[in-house]
């Protein structure tokens, strides 16, 4: 356990998107605060960058981070002024304290 804990060394702040809709019914956008949380982050290379025919050059980023209730596509990480969404969220049973999350930049 003492070797995880000494690999996560970056803060990351955690928001949950919000079910406010605008006036026109679409999504509002917004972000509600969910706390902080240690974590490591590696880059990750680009596997497929077309996406329904579109170009997708956006950085992508491996956080493994302690295992926490509440974390899923909904919810977007705040790093070094980035703004990271989740993709994919995996936990192995192997290693209950912990989850491995993919994620995309977002512009």
């Amino acid at each position: 356990m003492a070797e995880f804990t000494g690999t996560l060394r970056e803060r990351v702040v955690l928001e949950t998107r919000l079910d406010i809709r605008n006036v026109r019914g679409g999504p509002s956008g917004k972000y509600a605060y969910d706390g902080i949380a240690w974590a490591a982050l590696m880059p990750l290379v680009s596997g497929d960058l077309v996406r329904a025919d579109a170009l997708s050059a956006l950085p992508r980023w491996q956080v493994t981070m302690r295992k926490r209730e509440g974390v899923g596509l909904n919810t977007r990480l705040t790093w070094r002024g980035r703004y990271l969404a989740i993709r994919s969220v995996i936990s192995d049973p192997r290693e209950p304290a912990q989850m491995l999350l993919t994620c995309e930049e977002q512009r």
